[in-house]
């Protein structure tokens, strides 16, 4: 069942592509298919569970790694570039300055140093995200039902914190979608660490034009994954069947 779904997946990128193949609005559109699958969808596979300790207010999960595509990137380096034309004067300095100075302190990081270092992301003030709306695959599917156990791992305890399995899986099953139909239109379709791409991204904004030619833009933001639709389908499955796989990194 998880790799028909995986397929009908696939097939939605890879529509979405044939029809804006190249384009400037396919980062758009992408990722707005991405982000309305997974609100879509979420409720229902989870509507079993016990009820989710993340809420306004609690950034407990925004020091840990977060991975994205490159439309996610680029999706969210527009959205930044709005706020800092909207508010260029504001008590938060530029957004964009805010990404460059976070990107400095956790380049090169992998996810435990990460952990340890426990740096904020520059998107939480005052407790809220404030790029909310465009925040990427990883966030939306990282879920906790524990918001003690979460402060307690995030102030460098060793304690397990219980995840919600169908959050992660289906964020995964979909990411995977999207990077097989990219992969086979000949785009870039790996993961890239969310602060070091988004530096690059709003550096250089012909970087977004680069990837839509074929080019790996965001390289050296790169991070090293298995292919698309191998490990999440398997842990779709057991999703479904009620099982809880270990915490991932977002």
């Amino acid at each position: 069942m998880a790799r028909s779904i995986f397929g009908e997946l696939q097939q939605t990128f890879r529509t979405l592509l044939a029809s804006r193949p190249g384009s400037g609005a396919a980062v758009e559109t992408l990722t707005e298919q991405a982000f309305n699958l997974f609100e879509a969808n979420i409720g229902v596979q989870s509507a079993d569970l016990p009820v989710l300790a993340c809420d306004k207010g609690c950034p407990s999960c925004c020091a840990l790694r977060v991975t994205a595509t490159a439309p996610e990137i680029f999706l969210l380096a527009r959205y930044i570039r709005q706020i800092d034309q909207r508010a260029p004067s504001t008590a938060l300095g530029l957004l964009s300055r805010r990404v460059q100075l976070a990107n400095r302190t956790t380049r090169g990081l992998d996810e435990v140093e990460r952990m340890k270092l426990r740096e904020p992301c520059p998107f939480v003030v005052r407790g809220a995200c404030i790029i909310h709306p465009a925040r990427p695959l990883a966030c939306r599917g990282h879920a906790s039902f524990d918001r003690r156990a979460c402060n307690q791992a995030m102030a460098g305890r060793d304690v397990d914190v219980p995840v919600s399995a169908p959050h992660i899986a289906l964020r995964g099953l979909i990411q995977d979608a999207l990077r097989s139909a990219l992969a086979e239109a000949g785009l870039a379709a790996d993961l890239y660490e969310l602060n070091q791409g988004l530096a690059l991204a709003l550096d250089d904004p012909a970087r977004e034009r680069a990837w839509r030619d074929g080019k790996d833009s965001l390289a050296p933001a790169r991070i090293e994954q298995p292919p698309a639709g191998q490990a999440n389908a398997m842990l779709w499955s057991r999703a479904a069947d009620g099982g809880a796989p270990a915490g991932d990194e977002s």
